[in-house]
This record gives structure tokens, sequence and C-alpha cells, in this order.
């Protein structure tokens, strides 16, 4: 089971909204030309939503397929604190 904080959870529904009052708000087709007339800020955007949905989506998977270390970013206090991998040096 993951569990996320209530701090993540926070930061992404605030940013889920913001991102629904955009849509919903701008002309049909907005996105596209966002991309073509201001192809940096577009292409900021989506590194600074990658960055921001990396530390939700990357533990799990670290934590589920490839058994790596996990100690660096996990909480002691966890739920699944008993699954912390460690590193074997």
């Amino acid at each position: 089971m993951v569990h996320y904080d209530g701090h993540e959870v926070a930061v992404v529904s605030t940013m889920g909204g913001a991102a629904l009052v955009l849509h919903r708000t701008m002309p049909k087709g907005w996105i596209r030309g966002f991309v073509h007339r201001q192809p940096v800020v577009a292409l900021s955007c989506a590194w600074a939503l990658l960055g921001i949905t990396m530390p939700l989506v990357i533990p799990p998977i670290r934590r589920k397929l490839f058994k790596l270390p996990t100690n660096q970013y996990e909480d002691g206090h966890a739920p699944y604190a008993d699954k912390i991998v460690l590193p074997k040096y």
C-alpha cells in the first residue's frame, strides 16, 4: 500500500485544481498554441510537472520492483518502516 503524506496530497490537489481552472478558462486549443508560441516556457512547465511528480512516483517503484536502498527518503515512523531497505556497505 502506498502511503502519501498530507503535504504531498495538498500540493498535488492544489496544482490539479489550478490546472483545471486554467484549462476551463482558456479557449479551445490553448495548449497547442502555448507550445507553438512559447516552446521554452512550455518545456519548462513540463519539467516542473515532472519534477513535482517524481517524488510521488519513484519511491514506490524503487520499493516494489528493485529492492534498492530507500533509507534516504523514508520516515522511520511511517507504517511501512519495516520495508525500508538499507545499503549493504
